[in-house]
């Protein structure tokens, strides 16, 4: 009777945090989600709403170094239902990071069993406030909130049992991950674990799927243009050791570690030997044909887009590592770490306790996120005020602080008479947030 309400527990634990963590993070949404659209998302509705282009198009549509792919047929579809209002969106987003919690719960079940109640680390992972810029500030289904949920979903696809259907979902999910946000990554592993398992032996549909996946990678490749989005001079413009601990305090950030001391940065370089060390190990496991693809996965890939951040974004200053639109993928470290802690033998409580323990800081907001959230509410709830009184981009600017850098590069005053004439976003309920 004890072992059967043990089983129970676990469960029940899992699923009561979870519910509460959810609760809170739509309620942030609710709180301070704005309907009007917010610095890039002038750019990037391109694609989707203030040009006319195909749906090829719009998956294809390049915004910065990535494309939106997934995201931009997502917002494609479900935008114009709510009149492309800014409030919806946020709520779709975080809908989408709720969706990729229970894709987590799965795969963790599927490699490790029923839930107990150190599971718990799954939710306190997915939903930490930090990413808050991605899920109701500057909304894009295409950067982060969908991109986890693929590479979610694609390790479980890894985990299926019928060979066909197995390798046919992963080059399907390869393709529209790597086309969706910064999933592209995944496109540079695909190819090399196709290889592996058709040098293991499988048969040729194996050879046919990794042929799929290269000219997958080779596509995304045609008419891409160089636009790292940092306005930096160069990729190699910081100092070799500044890039380093760039890497190091991404590495820090989900554990609530925000500064840029020594103390952070010798925090990140733990976890991020530990997550290189995984990725040695799971890479010898994959390449010797034994299990080790998930973590395989998770751990190559934080590296990868952690090194990229900071080839990007260090010559703009250390802050930097701490930027909450990556919040969404940091979250594959912890998660990594997770199943690592998991794949352990023997499986010590005393590990699997550890890492709950040590993301309660992640839970809470930190003063400088409090802060800015705060301060972008103000700022676009203001604006709208602002416009829809009657007053011009110029003094609403003025007033506000303006909600895009240069609004006639974006023609951002022909969008707003669009908008006006069509009655969406901003002007759908002039009485709403």
């Amino acid at each position: 009777m004890t072992k059967i309400s043990a089983a129970k527990g676990g469960p029940v634990l899992v699923g009561a945090v979870f519910a509460a963590l959810a609760f809170r993070l739509f309620h942030l949404t609710a709180q301070y989600a704005v309907n009007i659209f917010f610095w890039d998302q002038w750019d990037f509705d391109d694609a989707t709403l203030f040009e006319h282009h195909s749906l090829w198009q719009i998956f294809r549509f390049q915004h910065g170094p990535h494309r939106q792919g997934l995201g931009g047929l997502l917002a494609a579809l479900v935008d114009p239902w709510f009149r492309w209002n800014s409030r919806s969106e946020a709520f779709v987003a975080t809908a989408l990071v709720v969706l990729a919690g229970l894709c987590m719960l799965y795969l963790k079940y599927r490699l490790f069993g029923p839930l107990t109640w150190t599971d718990v680390a799954i939710p306190m992972i997915v939903f930490t406030p930090a990413p808050w810029e991605a899920i109701w500030t500057t909304v894009n289904f295409a950067h982060g909130t969908l991109p986890v949920l693929l590479i979610v979903l694609y390790c479980l696809a890894w985990t299926w049992r019928n060979e066909r259907a197995k390798y046919a979902l992963i080059t399907v999910l390869n393709f529209v991950t790597l086309y969706t946000g910064f999933g592209l990554f995944i496109g540079l592993l695909t190819p090399v674990l196709l290889l592996v398992r058709y040098r293991e032996g499988r048969k040729s549909y194996v050879l046919a799927c990794l042929a799929v996946s290269i000219v997958s990678l080779a596509s995304f490749f045609a008419a891409y243009k160089n636009n790292d989005a940092s306005g930096c001079d160069s990729l190699f413009s910081a100092s070799p050791v500044d890039y380093f601990r760039f890497v190091c305090l991404m590495f820090a950030t989900p554990f609530g570690i925000r500064g840029t001391d020594i103390f952070s940065t010798v925090a990140g370089f733990a976890v991020l030997a530990a997550v290189a060390a995984i990725a040695a190990v799971s890479w010898k496991r994959v390449l010797t044909g034994g299990n080790g693809v998930v973590t395989a996965v998770l751990s190559t890939y934080s590296i990868i887009f952690c090194v990229a951040c900071a080839l990007g974004r260090t010559c703009t200053g250390l802050d930097d590592a701490h930027a909450s639109r990556y919040g969404n993928y940091r979250q594959l470290v912890v998660l990594c770490l997770f199943f690592a802690v998991l794949a352990l033998r023997p499986r010590r409580l005393v590990w699997r306790a550890a890492l709950p323990v040590l993301l309660i800081p992640s839970l809470f907001m930190t003063a400088k996120d409090s802060h800015d959230m705060l301060e972008l509410y103000v700022t676009k709830s203001g604006w709208r005020a602002c416009y829809l009184a009657g007053n011009s981009i110029e003094e609403c600017d003025d007033r506000d602080q303006p909600i895009y850098p240069d609004p006639a590069k974006t023609h951002m005053q022909e969008k707003l008479d669009y908008l006006r004439a069509t009655r969406q976003n901003l002007f759908v309920d002039s009485a709403g947030k």
